[in-house]
């Protein structure tokens, strides 16, 4: 039996007690709620109070408790997980992120890529004002950190304002800025990352729009825009993004990436049928499951040659393809195991270094695997079904975009995607096929 006292319930002070059989309170003035230890469905903990979903025959109820400490967490989560077999959920405090406070951060990197641009590439005087900015950088840091670890839509309304103006000159300084020294400095790539994620999650809540500068604005960002046009015209600029597109409602993604339910993707556009088909790299079947299917296998190329395997580490998953191995011209990719539901590359996050590796991870009715590489037979880890106890989106708890984590009783497994229908992707699947009853 666990119990704590001073627990505040409707107002009162009371005693909370929990064993075996049941959960509930006792006020001073003899009130009670008592509740089935079999009837909790979810329990959710933010800041000392703790909040329980009760369900019996149809009917529910939530259970509001205020005043617990600290301490507490760790044997309510374990009692809820042992008796109950509900994951107790601990919610994080949200924080504000002050838009005149990074409006004025803002404009000072503004002025410091500006003095950086003007000053004589290879001077003395060049990596003095790159230095600047990176101070500069610092000063917007603990902001950007504040909006991605905090609400979804907290974020949205300081970035999502203006037409996404605030992210917009952000992304349009730091494409157009020239850089020499600076360039692999951790403040820069941890600005770079913190831009990405935000324009992710604005992708994401479908609140995302391609800004740029009109009349009236700054001569320096209407100078930036039209450079920056004109090197993505001309294919100078590698790291120019893409116009971003609104996440669609369905979910699916490109038919280039694996891991995607095989239902209304649409076909590929028809081709000539090659004059032999290549044969399947060891350890691969070919599946054929649909008519999409048939189509898919009869409208493929003939596969390329693997590229030699490297265990690859990156520091920030977001800034490198997961499927970067497997680029081929947006073709679709062969399943490696015959009964698999979704496969897919993705970037793992290892569970004592916290190193993000590149994984080829296949879910199957029976198990979650994943492999250093396609096609073989041994897995790195294995997550059998019915050990699952959550499945959810976990941008802000690694600070990296596009993240879901598996959690197990012994741990939890972090997994970032190439975007965000890959994800929803695996989540949906993996709640649905590996989640304990």
């Amino acid at each position: 039996m666990i119990r704590f006292s001073d627990v505040v319930c409707g107002g009162e002070k009371g005693q909370f007690r929990a064993n075996a059989e049941s959960v509930g309170w006792q006020g001073a003035s003899g009130a009670t709620k008592v509740q089935p230890a079999a009837h909790i469905r979810r329990a959710e903990w933010f800041e000392g109070s703790l909040r329980l979903l009760c369900e019996d025959n149809g009917a529910t109820e939530v259970l509001a408790l205020e005043g617990f400490r600290d301490a507490d967490f760790d044997p309510l989560w374990k009692y809820l997980e042992q008796t109950c077999g509900v994951y107790l959920k601990k919610h994080k405090p949200k924080a504000a992120l002050e838009e005149a406070d990074f409006d004025s951060a803002m404009q000072g990197i503004e002025d410091a890529a500006d003095r950086v641009d003007e000053t004589v590439s290879g001077s003395v005087q060049k990596k003095a004002k790159e230095a600047d900015l990176m101070k500069k950088v610092e000063c917007v840091r603990d902001g950007l950190d504040q909006a991605v670890s905090g609400d979804k839509q907290a974020l949205s309304r300081v970035f999502a304002a203006g037409g996404c103006e605030r992210i917009g000159r952000l992304r349009l300084v730091v494409d157009t800025v020239q850089l020499e020294v600076y360039h692999t400095d951790p403040r820069w790539q941890h600005l770079l990352s913190k831009c990405a994620t935000i324009e992710a999650v604005l992708k994401e809540l479908g609140t995302f729009r391609q800004w740029k500068p009109a009349e009236g604005h700054s001569e320096s960002l209407l100078r930036r825009a039209m450079v920056r046009e004109l090197r993505h015209r001309q294919g100078e600029d590698d790291e120019v993004p893409p116009v971003a597109e609104t996440i669609p409602s369905s979910g699916h993604a490109d038919r280039g990436y694996v891991a995607e339910a095989r239902v209304d993707v649409p076909l590929p556009s028809p081709v000539p049928m090659p004059a032999a088909e290549e044969p399947l790299p060891e350890g691969e079947v070919e599946r054929v499951d649909s008519e999409e299917d048939v189509a898919n296998v009869f409208h493929e190329e003939a596969e390329p040659k693997q590229v030699p395997f490297k265990d690859e580490e990156v520091s920030d998953p977001n800034s490198v393809r997961a499927d970067a191995l497997d680029q081929s011209g947006g073709r679709p990719l062969r399943y490696t195991h015959p009964n698999s539901i979704l496969e897919g590359w993705v970037w793992k996050r290892s569970r004592i270094l916290k190193r993000w590796r590149r994984r080829w991870v296949v879910l199957c009715p029976g198990e979650l695997m994943s492999f250093k590489n396609r096609g073989l037979r041994e897995p790195t880890e294995v997550v059998p079904a019915g050990t699952v106890l959550r499945v959810y989106s976990a941008d802000g708890e690694v600070q990296q975009a596009r993240c879901f984590c598996v959690v197990v009783r012994e741990r939890n497994y972090y997994m970032v995607c190439d975007d965000e229908s890959q994800k929803r992707a695996w989540i949906q699947e993996i709640e649905k096929t590996l989640y304990k009853r």
